[in-house]
């Protein structure tokens, strides 16, 4: 529908990947507006984008203002993090409301703004939970999350989901675990070396390249996609296995697994290929590139 087309594209969220997106939009021309949490950075990201909003995804006001006027919008919320006891700890409540409080407040203010007519959201592979077992999921099979944090990624989807209209279209895109400049894989298999990592080391390493992600965003918006789309690469091995690798390359220690439930053992990438995209780093040798 915008092929070639200029818009008007709110980023909610713009941290690792929502900054990569934002970056690669302003620089082809969109009119691109950027949320931030936090008051200190509006003036760096003033510097690189048409328009910054200080919120909270689950703020109402402004929320409404943000969506004013645009084509689309780009939920790329991160957080759930809190300090307590003088740790940084993954907080349930805090986590519920970056996401599912984000999507129903979106999915709320639609109400007052057609002009929008493209919402994408990088989910993730864990709202799968076990997969069932299945040795590779299609984003045809149902979800088993096993905690809360699994489902509250299903819950977002579902709210978003039905947003979806005959003029707007709603894209999930499910990925796996995230590496690129400064969050190379190396540097992911470093922070794991020598400790108990609580994840199942017999999953599959479902991985993608953050520029993957922001090329699919924008694959997404310029070929009208909708409905629910797995995003990881053509790499099928065991995290165990795949990580393993790296430390040994590296001569780091040994990570040790141990999980507190079952991962999913692989998802498939044959439908957002099939429609198409193709991946720049599909067999994760570019970690440290700049893709776009």
């Amino acid at each position: 529908a915008f092929e070639g087309a200029l818009m008007k594209i709110l980023v909610i969220g713009c941290q690792y990947t929502g900054l990569a997106a934002a970056r690669f939009w302003r620089k082809q021309g969109h009119f691109v507006t950027v949320t931030t949490t936090r008051e200190s950075r509006v003036a760096e990201l003033s510097q690189e984008f048409d328009k910054v909003v200080v919120m909270r995804g689950s703020d109402v006001k402004p929320m409404q203002t943000a969506l004013a006027e645009q084509d689309a919008v780009l939920m790329s919320v991160a957080g759930g993090m809190i300090e307590k006891d003088g740790k940084v700890i993954l907080d349930a409540d805090a986590y519920t409301d970056t996401y599912l409080g984000t999507a129903r407040n979106l999915v709320e203010a639609l109400k007052n703004a057609s002009s929008v007519k493209h919402i994408i959201f990088p989910s993730s592979t864990s709202a799968y939970g076990d997969g069932f077992g299945k040795d590779l999921v299609t984003e045809d099979d149902p979800n088993n999350p096993a905690s809360i944090f699994q489902t509250v990624y299903v819950d977002t989807e579902k709210v978003l989901l039905s947003a979806e209209t005959e003029t707007r279209k709603v894209c999930i895109l499910r990925t796996g675990n995230i590496y690129g400049i400064g969050r190379e894989l190396k540097t992911q298999a470093m922070a794991m070396s020598g400790k108990t990592v609580p994840l199942d080391g017999e999953a599959g390493a479902m991985i993608i390249h953050r520029d993957d992600v922001v090329r699919a965003a924008d694959f997404a918006l310029r070929h009208n996609l909708s409905g629910i789309f797995n995003l990881v690469n053509d790499i099928h091995d065991s995290k165990q296995k795949f990580f393993g690798n790296i430390c040994e390359r590296e001569n780091l220690s040994p990570i040790e697994w141990k999980p507190f439930g079952k991962g999913v053992k692989n998802v498939s990438n044959a439908k957002i290929k099939q429609v198409g995209f193709t991946f720049e780093d599909a067999d994760a040798t570019r970690e440290s590139e700049d893709l776009i």
